[in-house]
């Protein structure tokens, strides 16, 4: 296949279907995303005007209250007036007012009546009846109305939206007895304006349903079906809550006082009718400029491989006995006008290096020779050593055997082949002979103590992880005039493995103690390594835990100047066991 069709099959698997894909895929989840947060709006904007329609029952219901504690109302029914013209003038004068008041302030009440439970009480036809006049269906409910509590009763003529009624028992003065019963009407209003507050209007439609499941009223001109099919949705799923299908959006709220489940529904196509034509203006969009800019994408495609192919059919006739440099025949002065003036050059070039590749082959293998034959096998140094500590033990030369067996240790564990990892108790060792050797050079000026409480031998570790904090401890303690402690804490603690290297020596100044910090937590500053060794070394111990042990596995380092300095490795406890 040539490289225009590779060129032009690889813009179209690769660029244009994953686009089409893409642009697609993306729209859908932009969709379902704005479905989404538009029901869930609508159904906070639900749950809002169900707020406000309690908080309108909750004031309609305080009226009870009003009239519970009215002495002059308790009083007219527990038949304390005895002729009529007293409960009259009290009607009159203390009790009308409070209904008038009540119904001025709440304009959703359409009447308030009591029910007088005592025969004697004089009945006044407007706003005190008898309890005959009850309605009997609703009598087994209002009968066992709970003491201190209400209840709503829907009635609803099938036609227009349902009224509600509340009803609650009066009590005499003392709450003994029961003298009334309150009756306070709801217009229709009430129930409107909570399904404006819900959203319905334009291409939302508010419907409601008895406890039952049965449908009570709907805003919309809906079918019977449609009501049918919305049923049969509802049906099986919590009264709280929003689900979407394919055609409808629906938002549902249980209202328990009143008995009745509240659902907002709107179809998606009525809902998204703008963004669909948005859609298909974008699809449409996207395809002609895909189509256009493949066009151009092609002539352009086109022109740059006529020359790559005449440059790769060049390469192809290259050979040792045929070094001919490519005609250019065009003097274009961009990328690949330049490849192709390089690749003259380069074979201009190579009858001048082929020959000198066989002599660097021949220079190179001499060099290696002399490489191997100044290499000193570490076996013949373990030796050397040991002989030394052997002819000094013969000779009672106990500090001369001793410093050649550490230092044959040391050389032993740096120069021996093992892999990149050990355990803790290797390194204390190492670290330990270290010290030894220092010690005997430096006499009294120098001391150490050894602090393992951890199960050193069960500890993974890099291997010289502790040498180079001990080495920096050395160092700069031995800078000063006074004897040099150096004190090594091994211990577990918060799930980590706590190693604390301290010494008090001169310190470090505040400034490059600051600039180490920040090398340490920040990374690496090429100027501020150059210029300290003490701070490469700590910064490679440090890279070297975080890449083996990982987590939050640092190494920390606090100085006080003329006091010492302290360096406190935290490694992940989890990472560092062995088995």
């Amino acid at each position: 296949m040539s490289i225009v069709r590779k060129i032009i099959l690889g813009y179209v698997v690769i660029i244009f279907i994953p686009v089409i894909v893409f642009g697609i895929y993306y729209y859908n989840q932009i969709y379902g995303n704005l479905t989404h947060q538009l029901v869930d709006g609508r159904q906070k904007i639900l749950e809002q005007a169900y707020s406000n329609l309690r908080a309108d029952m909750v004031r309609i219901e305080s009226i009870h209250r009003l009239l519970q504690y009215n002495p002059y109302v308790t009083d007219y029914l527990d038949g304390m007036y005895e002729s009529e013209s007293e409960s009259v003038y009290a009607y009159l004068r203390y009790i009308s007012p409070l209904f008038t008041q009540s119904m001025f302030v709440n304009s959703e009440i359409e009447s308030i009546m009591i029910y007088k439970r005592k025969d004697e009480v004089f009945p006044i036809a407007k706003q005190f009846l008898d309890k005959d006049d009850i309605d009997p269906a609703l009598r087994p409910v209002i009968d066992h109305l709970k003491p201190g509590s209400g209840i709503w009763i829907r009635q609803a003529d099938g036609q227009s939206e349902p009224s509600f009624i509340y009803y609650q028992d009066i009590y005499n003065n003392y709450i003994t007895e029961k003298i009334g019963l309150l009756e306070i009407r709801i217009s229709h209003e009430m129930i409107r304006k909570f399904y404006e507050a819900a959203g319905a209007g334009n291409h939302w439609s508010a419907l409601l349903f008895s406890e039952e499941g049965d449908l009570l009223f709907s805003t919309g001109r809906h079918s019977t079906a449609d009501n049918r099919a919305l049923m049969e949705l509802i049906a099986g799923r919590d009264a709280d809550g929003y689900f979407i299908t394919r055609k409808s959006i629906v938002n549902q709220l249980y209202i328990e006082d009143l008995g009745v489940r509240v659902v907002v529904t709107g179809q998606v196509e009525d809902v998204f009718q703008t963004v669909r034509r948005k859609e298909m203006f974008l699809i449409a969009a996207i395809v002609v400029l895909l189509v256009v800019l493949s066009v151009i994408y092609y002539f352009l495609a086109s022109t740059i491989a006529k020359r790559i192919l005449r440059l790769a059919r060049h390469m192809r006739t290259i050979r040792d006995d045929n070094l001919k440099v490519m005609i250019n025949r065009q003097d274009n002065q961009d990328e690949i006008g330049f490849l192709t003036s390089t690749y003259n050059a380069m074979i201009q070039r190579m009858d001048e290096l082929i020959n000198n590749v066989h002599r660097a082959e021949i220079l190179n293998k001499e060099a290696a020779y002399k490489v191997l034959q100044a290499q000193i096998k570490p076996h013949f140094l373990y030796n050397t050593l040991e002989t030394i500590r052997m002819l000094a033990e013969a000779n009672n030369d106990k500090e001369v055997a001793d410093i050649s067996y550490w230092f044959g240790r040391l050389m032993r564990y740096s120069l021996s082949s093992q892999k990149d990892d050990t355990v803790l108790r290797s390194e204390i060792e190492t670290v330990m002979f270290y010290l030894n050797i220092h010690k005997m050079r430096v006499r009294d000026r120098l001391d150490y103590q050894f602090e393992i409480v951890a199960q050193a031998d069960k500890i993974q570790c890099p291997r010289f992880m502790l040498q180079p904090l001990v080495e920096n401890s050395v160092i700069h303690g031995l800078s000063v005039l006074r004897p040099v402690q150096i004190k090594l804490l091994v211990e577990e603690i918060d799930g980590y493995v706590r190693i604390v290297i301290a010494d008090n020596g001169a310190g470090i100044p505040m400034d490059k103690l600051e600039g180490i910090q920040t090398l340490l937590t920040r990374g690496l500053d090429a100027k501020a390594i150059q210029s300290d060794e003490g701070g490469l070394g700590l910064y490679n111990v440090s890279e070297r835990i975080k890449a083996f042990y990982g987590g939050e596995s640092r190494l920390e380092i606090e100085s006080e100047r003329g006091k010492g300095t302290t360096l406190t490795l935290f490694l992940l406890k989890k990472a560092v066991s062995v088995t």
